[in-house]
């Protein structure tokens, strides 16, 4: 389970609990922690069955976090009695919603130094513990991903319901994290940046530089061939320039497709870079966001919100993760399609200075470039990003020790070669890649720590070495 996830859902039971306490209780006759802890395993159930299999990873995630004790029967019956494989499920929010949307007294949760309000809190916990269950058997599957992404439209729907009617109506932009104790207006000053930025160093780039950066990079060969084409063509339109030639045209904008995992924020910043070097970009800066850096909560705020973050990345790259998900195809009132019409339009306006790269898994990345006639003629270069095979893997997991000051034993080395080979032949369409292999250290040394502190003396040696133990 991610860190981040676990850490939402506690501050959400804790709200829950505030509830209790003053004496909230809905028609329902659940308390607020119980019918939150129900409403998640509905939400979990939902996502399992969305693939047609229910298996042993799902039902322990929702055992650990939730304190059920289901099996395979048990669960099949929790699906059954509770409706949830109906076609009018989503149909049906989550009772707990109303609880988060009614109570006024809960002051907003401060987290990682950002106001959340619980209203937004509550979504926000659906959505990341919702990535964090549908990977959790390390297989993500379209259907998964597609069901994640209808229930937490119908969930948003539901908030923007409570927002936008009648007394219960809240004065709030955007999703979280997104505001300051201050009360926040319709502006486009006011409506804050929901993303990273890699900054520009003060002695700018340098081309060899960069281009041995790309060439260090583990594996990724097709893509640094890709990469070199497109850098040479840069080269010779400079030359047939200064020779009074027309340029031959270009790509700018991008589609990475692939997994997770398989470095295309790695190579989004060096193309940035790149660009700069070469001329084409004054700034060469990378601004990455994903949906909630561009959708909003409020019809025309998506605008506003989606053109200070083209704003932020004039001069560099905008980088677009999962942009699929601003084409989920959801019923209106989804202000997705807002922010791929604002896109569009400064693609267009800023096309001497801007470069937009949109990544995500292929198929679903299709629909998001049928989204908007004029994208599929923006996005006219598609770089595919391939799996990791088992020797990357080995030496991306060698250089990750070395950067927090491990290294692997000689039967070590032995032991990783068979697990990674394992990893690479039991993977599927979504394998997590060098994401999956930053977990997995994580595991190892959480391993060698136990293994250690269990030793009656321990010297420098020993806290460097990782061994078959660990492994």
């Amino acid at each position: 389970m991610e860190q981040d996830s676990i850490t939402l859902f506690r501050c959400c039971k804790k709200i829950a609990r505030e509830m209790d306490a003053n004496g909230i209780l809905l028609e329902g006759d659940f308390s607020a922690v119980e019918q939150l802890r129900m409403d998640l395993r509905n939400f979990f159930c939902y996502l399992a069955i969305s693939d047609g299999v229910v298996n042993k990873e799902e039902i322990r995630y929702i055992n650990k976090l939730l304190e059920y004790e289901f099996d395979e029967d048990t669960i099949i019956d929790c699906i059954r009695r509770n409706k949830i494989g109906d076609r009018d499920f989503l149909s049906n929010p989550p009772l707990s919603v109303h609880y988060f949307m009614k109570d006024k007294n809960i002051p907003d949760v401060i987290y990682q130094s950002k106001y959340y309000d619980i209203r937004r809190l509550y979504y926000h916990t659906f959505q990341e513990l919702g990535r964090d269950f549908i990977a959790c058997n390390r297989r993500v599957e379209d259907k998964e991903i597609r069901s994640l992404t209808r229930y937490l439209l119908m969930l948003e729907n539901q908030i923007n319901a409570y927002q936008n009617f009648g007394e219960e109506r809240v004065e709030t932009p955007d999703s979280i994290p997104y505001r300051t104790k201050e009360n926040p207006k319709d502006t486009e000053e006011e409506i804050p940046f929901v993303g990273d930025i890699t900054e520009v160093p003060e002695e700018g780039y340098d081309l060899s530089t960069l281009m041995q950066e790309l060439n260090g990079l583990i594996g990724l060969e097709s893509v640094k061939k890709e990469v070199k084409n497109i850098v040479n063509l840069l080269q010779i339109n400079e030359l047939r320039a200064e020779n009074g030639l027309k340029k031959a045209p270009v790509a700018k904008h991008f589609v990475f497709t692939g997994n997770p995992g398989t470095g295309k924020t790695t190579v989004a910043r060096l193309l940035s870079k790149i660009y700069c070097a070469l001329g084409v970009l004054s700034k060469g800066h990378l601004v990455e966001v994903d949906r909630s850096g561009m959708v909003a909560g409020y019809m025309g705020q998506t605008a506003l919100k989606t053109k200070k973050v083209i704003d932020k990345a004039k001069g560099g790259v905008l980088f677009i993760d999962e942009a699929y998900a601003l084409s989920n195809h959801g019923p209106e009132g989804d202000f997705g399609q807002e922010a791929i019409d604002t896109l569009n339009k400064a693609m267009e306006d800023y096309r001497d200075d801007l470069i937009v790269i949109v990544a995500g898994y292929p198929d679903l990345m299709e629909d998001f470039i049928d989204a908007n006639p004029g994208l599929k003629s923006r996005f006219n270069k598609t770089i595919e990003f391939p799996d990791y095979t088992e020797e990357d893997l080995f030496t991306i997991f060698e250089h990750m020790c070395r950067e927090q000051d491990y290294h692997l034993s000689a039967s070590g080395r032995i032991r990783l070669k068979e697990v990674l080979g394992k990893m690479v032949k039991e993977k599927d369409e979504n394998f997590g890649n060098a994401r999956d292999v930053r977990n997995y250290l994580s595991r190892v040394i959480e391993r060698q720590a136990n293994r250690l502190v269990a030793a009656a003396s321990v010297n420098k040696e020993q806290l460097l070495e990782i061994t078959v133990e660990d492994l």
